[in-house]
């Protein structure tokens, strides 16, 4: 009973930390319907622009936007230069570069020193680019400025709203929950008086989730259920969602709370609930489908309509005269011929795309086979220089080491300093040598074997900004070079994780199953188009997908806006 209960609490950290990004993430998304109202909705200019941008026309807008901001400098339009530069500032944080976004932020204050809404609206912002490149103490200094104002904004309770919940995020980041918790309940009550019920909800949800970081779980299992009542049973893709996420605290609760019956009755539901909404997205996309395919079809239909309605007209007309008739059925025997010879060419050009496609696949197969000769040649090499070093040179340097403390303790009087540096020396030495050892071939995984090595994999990877875990289910020791090149193919994973990703959590899932090694690795971060990873074929993704269809094995890649899953199956080798 205790590994199931543990099962689910480390099941709800995971799952905890991303629902709190994606409430943060919301709110600032929201937050762009606040931002167009302090535009200049008057100025046809401005409004151009933010309609080149929402049709991601992002050069041409940044263009005219550059030229309306100097003409307006020039005119002394002061409150143009504003709404401008606000616009600036936010088509830089759309594209990533915070740093410039807040430099322009910086330049507005002076000029609105005595707007408070805007003053407040800028902190925000401010506070949300920091946020973003996680300096958590600079975006908590501005999310306070921006606090600070609200006796001297009247309203702008959703803007307000959006600030105490980022900095309940804040102080969550810090393992400061008391005040993580009192923000959560002001940004609810804003969302309440705004009548935002699954914006409320989310924040509800997030509510528990730190309740539940502090072990009180009564508390967690209430705000995760006042969220579940806010939704309801509602049908948009929002409420679904905050139900979805409401069904799986609540179980969290319940299993923390001992209760299991009731902990696996929302478990059901949770996967009930996210399963249907699996199959409405495949639902419509077979939809999408279905309507290209039939807007296809009766396009087809209209063409040969037409076709029938011509040649029906020439007959008409042929039925009349005889010498139009003959010629007609010359001109047609004639474009049989041109047809047919047409169909000739077609087809010789249709046999040499086969034999090319062949030659390529062929030449494609070899050099997968030159790669993992490579990669196994290389593999050889290593583990030859890794028992060298670690049984030969390192034993070598410990003799040496041994040696010498027998000679200090064979002298008598003054001892000469070189003897206690060169031992320093040989230590250092020797410390070196262990660890080139490791890095050629992991000490952990031929210990230990392939799930001792993920584990120590992840844990050594996971830091500040990304948590790693494993799990392993019916993992024995295997072949060692078996064990060796499935190690190597995750640690290339987790190297793609770390590097491209930009995930904040990922899993490493190990099982073995009727004599196949499955392997299953996700993380939450932003995905990749795979067209354009094959079209640039890097040499990491080259190596994995070379080195599983040598072990006869098979991979899945699938990546989406809310991470990447890839799938391998191999067959075991003892």
């Amino acid at each position: 009973m205790d590994i199931l209960k543990l099962t689910f609490i480390s099941a709800f950290l995971i799952f905890f930390t991303n629902h709190s990004t994606l409430a943060i993430n919301f709110l600032e998304t929201n937050s762009m319907r606040f931002e167009s109202k302090l535009y200049n909705s008057d100025n046809e200019d401005l409004q151009l622009i933010l309609e080149l941008l929402e049709k991601g026309k992002t050069a041409e807008a940044m263009e005219k936007l550059y030229s309306l901001i100097e003409e307006a400098e020039r005119l002394d339009n002061n409150k143009l230069v504003i709404e401008g530069k606000l616009l600036l500032a936010d088509v830089y944080r759309e594209n990533g570069d915070y740093q410039k976004s807040n430099e322009i932020f910086y330049e507005i204050i002076p000029s609105i020193s005595t707007n408070f809404a805007k003053l407040q609206y800028v902190f925000f912002k401010k506070g949300g680019n920091f946020q973003l490149e996680n300096q958590i103490d600079s975006a908590k200094v501005n999310y306070e400025k921006a606090i600070s104002f609200n006796d001297n904004v009247e309203k702008n309770e959703d803007l307000k709203a959006k600030i105490y919940a980022n900095l309940s995020g804040i102080y969550y980041l810090k393992a400061d929950y008391e005040n993580a918790i009192e923000n959560f309940k002001i940004a609810a009550e804003y969302q309440k008086v705004l009548g935002n019920k699954e914006i409320e909800a989310g924040i509800l949800n997030n509510l528990g989730g730190v309740y539940y970081m502090q072990e009180k779980y009564n508390d967690a299992l209430n705000s995760f259920q006042q969220a579940f009542e806010l939704v309801g049973y509602g049908q948009s893709d929002l409420e679904k969602q905050t139900r979805n996420s409401s069904y799986i605290n609540i179980a969290y609760a319940y299993s923390a709370l001992d209760n299991f019956e009731k902990a696996f009755e929302y478990q059901d539901k949770f996967f009930s609930l996210n399963d249907s909404l699996s199959q409405e997205l495949k639902y419509k996309e077979i939809a999408e489908i279905e309507s290209k395919y039939n807007v296809a079809t009766k396009e087809k239909e209209a063409e040969i309509e037409k076709t029938k309605r011509l040649k029906a007209e020439y007959l008409s007309y042929g039925l009349g005269l005889a010498i139009l008739l003959l010629l007609s059925g010359i001109y047609s025997l004639y474009k049989v011929y041109k047809l047919n010879k047409k169909n000739y060419k077609l087809q010789i050009n249709q046999k040499q795309l086969i034999h090319k496609s062949k030659i390529e696949k062929l030449k494609s197969d070899s050099q997968s086979k030159i790669l993992v000769a490579t990669l196994d040649g290389g593999l050889e090499e290593r583990k030859k220089i890794a028992s060298v070093l670690h049984d030969n040179v390192s034993a070598l340097l410990s003799a040496a080491n041994l040696h010498l403390y027998a000679s200090k303790k064979q002298l008598i009087g003054n001892m000469p300093i070189e003897i206690d540096k060169t031992q320093k020396i040989i230590l250092e030495a020797s410390e070196k040598i262990r660890d080139l050892s490791h890095k050629l071939i992991s000490s952990v995984l031929l210990k230990f074997g392939l799930s001792m090595a993920v584990q120590d994999l992840c844990e050594k990877s996971s830091n500040s900004t990304i948590q790693l875990k494993s799990d392993s289910k019916n993992i024995g020791r295997f072949e060692q070079n078996f064990e060796i090149k499935m190690f190597n193919i995750i640690n290339e994973l987790v190297n793609n994780i770390l590097k491209h990703s930009s995930a904040d959590n990922g899993v490493i899932k190990l099982e073995q199953l009727n004599g196949q090694l499955q392997v299953v690795v996700f993380d939450n971060g932003k995905g990749f188009d795979i067209n354009k990873i094959e079209e640039k074929s890097g040499i990491g993704l080259s190596q994995v997908d070379a080195r599983i269809n040598a072990l006869n094995g098979l991979i899945n890649i699938n990546p989406t806006d809310a991470g990447t899953r890839i799938f391998i199956s191999v067959p075991i080798v003892y």
